[in-house]
C-alpha cells in the first residue's frame, strides 16, 4: 500500500507505508547467523591464543625465578663464606641447607640442617629429573637436582657449581624453562625451549 504526498514545489510523490520501511531496514537470519559464527571463530581463536600467552609467560617466569634463587644462593654462601646446597624436596620446591650436599642428601643428618632459603614454583610447573631431561639437552651439563647444587665459596669467583642445569617443565606442554651454569658465564642464565628445539637465552 502506498500513500501520496507533495513535495515543496506541489509535485505529487509515492511514500511507502511505515511497515514497509521497517522491512527495507531489518537484516535477515541469516546475516545474524553469519555475524554469530564468525564471531565465535574469533573468540575461540583469541582463547587458544591467550591460553599459550599465558603458559609461555609462566614457563618464562618459573626459569627466571629459579635462577634469581640460584644466583641469591651464590650470593648468600660468599656472604656467609660458607658451604650451601640447594636440594629438591619435591616436583615444585627447592631448599637451601646450610651444609655441604653429602650431608643435605643424607636422610640421618637432613633432619638437623638448617634450612636457610626456598622456592616453590607455581602449578603446573615442575621441577624435572634426571630421567625426564637428558644432560646432553642443556650445553652438556649436569642435572642439580639429582646430588644438589653445591654452593663453595670462591675468591674472584661465583660460589655456584662450574656446570650445570635446573630444568623446569610446563604440567605436560612441551614448554621448557632452565637456570643453567656453564664455565663460560660467572652466574646461572635463564633459558627456555619449546618441544624438540633448541635451548635459548632469556
Amino acid at each position: 500500500m502506498q500513500t501520496i504526498r507533495q513535495d515543496s514545489r506541489g509535485r505529487e510523490k509515492p511514500m511507502h507505508t511505515l511497515r514497509g520501511a521497517q522491512g527495507k531496514r531489518g537484516v535477515t537470519l541469516m546475516e545474524v547467523m553469519a555475524v554469530v559464527a564468525i564471531m565465535g571463530i574469533l573468540s575461540g581463536l583469541g582463547v587458544a591464543g591467550l591460553r599459550s600467552a599465558v603458559a609461555n609467560a609462566r614457563i618464562k617466569d618459573a626459569a627466571y625465578n629459579v635462577t634469581a634463587f640460584m644466583e641469591r644462593t651464590a650470593n648468600e654462601a660468599r656472604r656467609q663464606n660458607t658451604t650451601l646446597c640447594v636440594v629438591k624436596e619435591s616436583n615444585q620446591k627447592l631448599v637451601t641447607f646450610v651444609a655441604n650436599c653429602t650431608d643435605a642428601n643424607t636422610a640421618s643428618k637432613k633432619a638437623s640442617l638448617t634450612r636457610t632459603d626456598s622456592l616453590i614454583l607455581e602449578s603446573p610447573n615442575r621441577i624435572l629429573t634426571k630421567n625426564e631431561v637428558t644432560a646432553a639437552d642443556i650445553l652438556g651439563g649436569t642435572n642439580l637436582v639429582e646430588n644438589g647444587a653445591e654452593f663453595t665459596p670462591r675468591q674472584g669467583l661465583s660460589a655456584a657449581p662450574f656446570q650445570g642445569f635446573i630444568a623446569i617443565q610446563y604440567g605436560g606442554d612441551g614448554r621448557y624453562g632452565a637456570a643453567a651454569k656453564v664455565k663460560a658465564k660467572n652466574a646461572f642464565v635463564p633459558k627456555m625451549k619449546f618441544d624438540d628445539g633448541d635451548w635459548f637465552d632469556l
